[in-house]
């Protein structure tokens, strides 16, 4: 008969903090205990398993073998099991208390983080928020590896064995110089008129695909003069007068980061927009994901 696992809870945490930051030292630094605490911990994990889990490598901090790539999987499902079981437990009849991981697609974060943490805190003031920015690929991985609870992001390329549900819909709209003669037009423009001034691209993963495709969709082809990977990077070049662009977000201002203007004007339409959507893993229960996916349905919907 084989004899039960003695492990705990605290040197499943241990062992993920370490394996996630890749390094003793900043892991004890985040855990708030001592390097040789964590290193003792995490070796009586390995003796009571019988594996190595952590490699130590000079100079370069500690990677996983293949059994600590499997057990980190496996510890990150129980870790998430038994808060999901504290949550139930302890937050039965009373406000949300403990952590929320969120992960949300960086060119959104500017336009969309201050607001909803600022809508958590004032309805769950005891429920700490860690926000994770990414790009739609990165938010896959942390989705995929259990590093973060939640997603938001844009369904640009879709989130396989996730659910997700669409929060709004962002229309697209050109940007363009102040001293543009379109910058002054009292109707919607459309994109053939915009392809006659070199594109400033926002070029992120699925971002430069759907943005050219705009165009395509309207029978041209866009001469694409920058492909930057900035949201203000666009809006600045934008500013200076070295072309113009499509984006999707409005900021509240023309001013940018430079002191140039840029004017925000309508396309006409119908064109496709970016769906804002809410991820979370297929079968999840938990009492802080479904919190904060109604104060994200309750602030999204006064912001079409």
């Amino acid at each position: 008969m084989a004899s039960p696992a003695n492990f705990t809870l605290i040197q499943l945490r241990y062992f993920t903090e370490t394996a996630r930051a890749g390094s003793m030292t900043e892991a004890a630094r985040k855990l708030h205990i001592s390097q040789p605490a964590l290193s003792t911990a995490i070796n009586q994990l390995e003796r009571d398993l019988g594996v190595t889990l952590l490699e130590r490598v000079p100079r370069k901090g500690i990677r996983m073998t293949a059994a600590g790539r499997q057990f980190h999987l496996d510890a990150v499902a129980l870790l998430a099991h038994a808060e999901s079981m504290r949550e139930r437990t302890g937050n039965f009849g009373s406000s949300l208390s403990g952590v929320l991981r969120i992960g949300i697609y960086a060119p959104m974060a500017p336009f969309r983080a201050p607001t909803l943490i600022q809508a958590c805190a004032r309805r769950h003031p005891e429920l700490t928020l860690e926000l994770v920015e990414a790009d739609h690929d990165e938010l896959v991985r942390l989705l995929d590896d259990q590093e973060v609870d939640v997603g938001l992001a844009y369904a640009m390329a879709p989130f396989e064995h996730y659910k997700t549900e669409v929060l709004e819909t962002i229309a697209p709209h050109a940007i363009v110089p102040a001293e543009h003669p379109l910058a002054s037009s009292a109707a919607p423009v459309s994109l053939r008129q915009l392809a006659s001034d070199p594109l400033i691209l926002l070029d992120l993963p699925h971002t430069a695909s759907y943005y050219v495709s705009l165009f395509h969709s309207a029978g041209v082809e866009p001469t694409v003069r920058f492909r930057v990977q900035g949201y203000e990077t666009v809006r600045g070049l934008v500013g200076s007068g070295f072309g113009v662009s499509v984006l999707n977000q409005r900021v509240a201002h023309d001013v940018t980061y430079g002191g140039t203007r840029v004017v925000a004007v309508p396309l006409q339409g119908p064109l496709p927009g970016l769906d804002v959507c809410l991820v979370r893993r297929s079968g999840q229960e938990s009492h802080r994901i479904d919190a904060f996916s109604e104060i994200c349905r309750r602030l999204y919907s006064g912001l079409r």
